[in-house]
C-alpha cells in the first residue's frame, strides 16, 4: 500500500479491507487450483487447508499493508507478513482439529463421538464455529507480530469477520432462499472475501499519525501557497497567519483584509488541531451545516478557538472579499 494513494477521506477506512479481500480471493483461488490440479491432501483435510490459507493470507496481507504504510525495511516487508501467515495458519488448523474432535462432538453427541470432520456435515451449527475459530487465528499472527497492542480489537474484530464470513458461506452456497445462490464455488468464494473485508475494516485502519495538517490558500492573491502544521518529530506547535513583515509563517497582505496577527492554527501532541482568533476582525471556520465566529472577545481572558477537520476553511477579513485558507490532512511525506 503507497500512504500516497489514500486520502483522507472516510474511504481510507475501507482501503485495508480491499487489500485483505483480494489477498483471501488470490489463496481461495490457489487452493482451488492445487485441490483440482494435484492435491496433496485427503478429502478430511479440504476444510482446514481451506481456512488455513485464506486466513494465513488475510493476516499476511495485514502486516504487509502495515510495514509498506510505515516504510520499513524491505528484509521486515518479506519475513514479518510470511511469520504472521504463518502464525495465523497454525492456530487455524489447531483451532479446527480441537472442534471437530473434542468441543463438537461433547456439544451435539451424546456419547461424543460424532465426527465433524466428515464433509458432508454443512449445517450451519456445524461449521459457523469452525469459520468464526478461523477469524481469531486471523487476528493471532497480527496482534503477536504487533506486541498485543489492540489485542482486544483484532480478537474481537476476528470472531466477527469469521461469523460474517461463515453466515455468508452458507448463504451463498447451501440455502434456497430467494438471497441464495447456491453455488459452492462461488460460496467459499464470497466467504473468502467477506472475512477479508470485514477482518480489514474491524480489526487495524491506517493510523491518522500518518498524515499531518495543512494550511492552504484557496482565494487568488498567492492562491495554492501552502505550509505544514506539524512535522515528522510528531511534537505541538502553532502557525501564525497575518501581514506582519517578520517572524510570521504565513503571510497574506493587508490590502485583503488580513491583520497583522490575524489567526492561529495550532497542533498538540495527540495530533488534534485547532484555530484561535487573535484579532477583532472578521474570522470565521466554515464547514458543512455550521459557521464559527472566531473574532477576538476582548471581555474573555483567552482566544477563542475551535477544533478543525480536514476540508474546513477559515475565512480572515471582509465577508464581502474574504482570504479562504482550507486545512488539508496530507501524508506526513507530503513535500
Amino acid at each position: 500500500m503507497n500512504i500516497f494513494l489514500v486520502p483522507y477521506t472516510w474511504h481510507r477506512h475501507l482501503a485495508l479491507g480491499w487489500v485483505c479481500a483480494a489477498a483471501a480471493l488470490v489463496a481461495w483461488w490457489v487452493v482451488l487450483f492445487v485441490a483440482t490440479v494435484s492435491p496433496f491432501w485427503n478429502i478430511d483435510w479440504d476444510g482446514p487447508v481451506f481456512l488455513g490459507c485464506v486466513g494465513g493470507a488475510i493476516s499476511g496481507a495485514s502486516v504487509l499493508a502495515e510495514q509498506t504504510l510505515f516504510r520499513k525495511a524491505v528484509w521486515r516487508r518479506l519475513l514479518l507478513p510470511v511469520l504472521a501467515a504463518a502464525l495465523s495458519f497454525g492456530v487455524i488448523l489447531g483451532g479446527f482439529w480441537m472442534w471437530t474432535r473434542v468441543i463438537g462432538p461433547l456439544l451435539f453427541s451424546a456419547d461424543g463421538q460424532l465426527d465433524l470432520a466428515d464433509s458432508s456435515l454443512v449445517a450451519l451449527r456445524y461449521r459457523l464455529p469452525a469459520w468464526m475459530g478461523a477469524g481469531v487465528g486471523v487476528a493471532f499472527g497480527p496482534t503477536v507480530l504487533r506486541r498485543g497492542r489492540g489485542i482486544l480489537t483484532h480478537m474481537s474484530g476476528g470472531a466477527a469477520s469469521g461469523l460474517i464470513a461463515g453466515c455468508t458461506w452458507y448463504l451463498f452456497g447451501y440455502t434456497k432462499s430467494a438471497l441464495g445462490y447456491s453455488d459452492l464455488y462461488v460460496a467459499s468464494a464470497f466467504g473468502a472475501m467477506a472475512m477479508g473485508l470485514s477482518f480489514g475494516w474491524l480489526a487495524w485502519g491506517i493510523p491518522d499519525s500518518l498524515y499531518a495538517g495543512w494550511l492552504r490558500i484557496v482565494t487568488d492573491n498567492r492562491h495554492a501557497r501552502r505550509i505544514p502544521i506539524d512535522g515528522l518529530d510528531g511534537r505541538g506547535r502553532e502557525r501564525f497567519v497575518g501581514h506582519f513583515p517578520v517572524g510570521l509563517d504565513l503571510f497574506l497582505p493587508a490590502e485583503d483584509g488580513v491583520l497583522e496577527l490575524h489567526v492561529s492554527v495550532m497542533v498538540n501532541a495527540k495530533q488534534q488541531y485547532r484555530a484561535r482568533g487573535l484579532t477583532l476582525a472578521p474570522t470565521t471556520v466554515r464547514r458543512f451545516l455550521e459557521r464559527v465566529d472566531l473574532r477576538y472577545d476582548p471581555k474573555r481572558p483567552a482566544p477563542l478557538e475551535t477544533e478543525l477537520s480536514s476540508g474546513d476553511r477559515i475565512l480572515c477579513g471582509p465577508a464581502d472579499n474574504p482570504s479562504v485558507l482550507e486545512f488539508l490532512m496530507l501524508p506526513k511525506e507530503e513535500r
